[in-house]
């Protein structure tokens, strides 16, 4: 029989998220370079949790760039902030809100990362809408998520998995073009897709 599957992550701890996040550190230099991340860059990330790729980010776009992490639990970013204050990081600014109801007044970014968190959301095509708002004018984004075609070893259960397709169709409708998709893993895979200028 099948596991529940929680969406909202409370059978864990943020500790064993941030273990789950560093898990996947072989595929992130693959979503930077995708992003065409460099230094100076202001780079938002949606669904940062505790904050593992959010740290390699910021190590990515330096000082003079600037991170965005928004998560909707507070918990999970103030393991972000503990993190930050343990390794003197000042350019990640974190935003406790959902991603697919943000006001991202004032926000302007280089690029977006929205990485193993949409088949947790209420309103994933929401979060795709909402989070092209900020983005510049032909910025980039990059949609990380688990395969439905994947072997299910680690990850969602397949049922709860979105296909390629489905992200790209989201990004089309919420002024995106895909620019391209790549399976990372058997269980992985990225959409690149550039926001219309």
């Amino acid at each position: 029989m099948e596991p529940v599957f929680r969406k909202d992550l409370s059978h864990l701890t943020w500790d064993e998220v941030y273990a789950r996040q560093v898990t996947r550190a072989p595929l992130v230099g693959e979503w930077m370079e995708s992003l065409r991340l460099a230094a100076g860059d202001r780079v938002l990330e949606v669904g940062a949790g505790p904050g593992h790729v959010t740290l390699l980010l910021a190590d990515r776009v330096g000082p003079g760039g600037h991170v965005y992490a928004v998560d909707r639990s507070s918990e999970a970013l103030a393991h972000l902030e503990r993190r930050q204050e343990e390794r003197g990081i000042a350019h990640i600014e974190r935003i406790a809100a959902d991603a697919a109801t943000l006001a991202p007044a004032g926000l302007r970014v280089d690029a977006t990362l929205i990485a193993m968190v949409l088949h947790h959301a209420d309103d994933p095509a929401g979060i795709l809408r909402n989070m092209a708002r900020p983005l510049a004018p032909e910025g980039l984004a990059v949609v990380a998520e688990f395969h439905p075609e994947g072997p299910c070893d680690l990850g969602p259960p397949q049922a709860h998995r979105l296909s390629p397709e489905q992200i790209q169709a989201w990004c089309e409708e919420a002024g995106f073009r895909t620019l391209g998709y790549r399976r990372q893993t058997p269980e992985h895979y990225i959409v690149i897709a550039q926001r219309h200028g």
